[in-house]
């Protein structure tokens, strides 16, 4: 873990940290707000494409969650589309009245 101020007054220091741990923990005000991770030109494609993965898996969690908590996940075929019939005349209602 680095302060952000150390980011900003000694990068050298920080870049050569990040090449000897492989990931640093950026904190401002001793809170974690972000994560520095090695790339290289020859890699930066996969490195973006394996956070944005990352970033999908974590959304598709969150919504298994919420589907769980709220006991969508136990709906049967005919629940679910009742539920979006439901959702399409709601928005068909919406576009009607401008």
């Amino acid at each position: 873990m680095i302060a952000s101020r150390k980011l900003a007054a000694r990068p050298g220091e920080v870049w050569e940290e990040l090449d000897r741990e492989g990931a640093i923990v950026i904190t401002k005000d001793g809170v974690s707000r972000g994560i520095t991770i090695p790339t290289s030109d020859a890699t930066l494609l996969e490195d973006v494409q394996e956070r944005s993965f990352a970033r999908a898996r974590k959304a598709v969690r969150a919504i298994r969650l919420r589907a769980s908590e709220s006991g969508f996940d136990r709906l049967t075929r005919s629940g679910i589309e009742g539920e979006v019939k439901a959702a399409r005349r709601a928005l068909r209602r919406r576009a009607r009245r401008g």
